[in-house]
């Protein structure tokens, strides 16, 4: 199997499409439970790129039955220099705080205070991934693995925070919560948390709630650090553009 999914590998990302990688994990379901999970342990062990995507997403299935172990695996591939291998393992993270949200969110909150910027940002996109459901459950311990994050000043996490698992997720699945949270958030002092506050307009779902917050960005925009002027000003050059030209914010 690793051989064919090496042969379907592009050179852009170094590893099959998706379609090709979507069916294998198809496939691998079909085969008997018995053997099944010492094979996606190879895969997810194995130096094929692919292989280890492809395993990352099986070993989410036996999560009740392996939970230590499948911890442990997703930890390290969550951790891997290759980014696509990365993107992966969040996905995988967020199939199974989607479907094991109690037994599994501890372990989110453990890894959101890891010393890898790698792993503290699967956990941003776990929760995004996870927010889909728009779980009525889920939100607010969500938020609160958020604000904990709102400061942390790696680009990684940042950028993947504020104006994307926020600004074009949370905020569209749970609009009423993290707009109350905003409204307390945007009293903090710390740049990087009032940086993360405006990016969220500044993604196509945050734009739409721009009006509901001119109280936040009043606050924002009295704020003169450069580093949040900036950011400020990119989330109201945007929300300008989508309203057509409109001069209000």
């Amino acid at each position: 199997m690793v051989k064919a999914l090496d042969s379907q590998s592009t050179a852009h990302a170094g590893t099959a499409p998706a379609k090709i990688k979507n069916h294998a994990i198809h496939l691998l379901r079909k085969t008997n439970s018995n053997t099944l999970y010492p094979l996606i342990l190879q895969l997810c062990s194995h130096e094929n790129i692919t292989a280890q995507e492809v395993g990352a997403i099986c070993l989410t299935d036996f999560y009740l039955s392996q939970s230590s172990e499948v911890n442990r695996v997703l930890y390290r591939l969550a951790d891997s220099d290759n980014w696509e291998v990365r993107e992966w393992v969040a996905s995988a993270c967020g199939l199974i705080l989607e479907k094991h949200f109690h037994d599994y969110f501890p372990v989110m909150e453990e890894w959101s205070k890891d010393v890898s910027e790698n792993i503290r940002r699967a956990v941003v996109l776990a929760m995004m991934y996870a927010g889909k459901s728009r779980d009525p459950d889920f939100i607010e311990p969500f938020l609160n693995i958020v604000e904990h994050l709102l400061s942390d000043r790696s680009r990684y996490v940042r950028d993947n925070l504020g104006p994307f698992a926020i600004g074009s997720a949370l905020i569209k699945y749970y609009p009423a919560q993290v707009l109350k949270r905003l409204d307390s958030w945007v009293n903090d002092e710390d740049e990087q948390v009032r940086w993360n506050i405006a990016m969220i307009f500044s993604a196509a779902e945050g734009v739409k709630f721009a009006d509901e917050s001119q109280h936040v960005f009043d606050i924002l925009s009295s704020d003169e650090r450069p580093y949040v002027k900036k950011a400020v000003n990119r989330a109201i050059k945007n929300i300008n553009k989508r309203k057509s030209g409109s001069s209000s914010i």
